[in-house]
């Protein structure tokens, strides 16, 4: 699958593009691990890929081990995934990208 296939008819999906531009709007686009990423330089800001039941949100997994108690207060999380449900409201997972990617940008 092509990088923008990823966003056709994908309103969580464009809005996580839409954020990570905002804050970083020098991110880098492209496939990574099969799924869409955004890095800066070499280093990778997140990446998102729509699942079965759930939007899958994947930052460095020092962000979930740091921000892991209230992150599981609103999500479902692995040692990588943050599984974000598609009932989601819009400004949540706005606060949510922004969080990650400039968290990433300073570690």
């Amino acid at each position: 699958m092509e990088f923008e296939d990823y966003f056709k008819n994908d309103e969580l999906m464009n809005t996580v593009r839409e954020t990570v531009k905002l804050v970083f709007p020098e991110a880098q686009e492209r496939i990574s691990y099969g799924m869409p990423a955004w890095f800066k330089d070499k280093n990778v800001l997140i990446y998102a890929s729509p699942q079965k039941k759930h939007l899958g949100i994947y930052p460095k997994p020092n962000f979930i081990e740091n921000n892991s108690a209230s992150l599981k207060e609103q999500y479902e999380c692995s040692k990588v995934t943050i599984k974000v449900p598609y009932d989601v409201e819009t400004n949540e997972l706005k606060r949510l990208v922004s969080e990650i990617v400039k968290w990433n940008l300073g570690h």
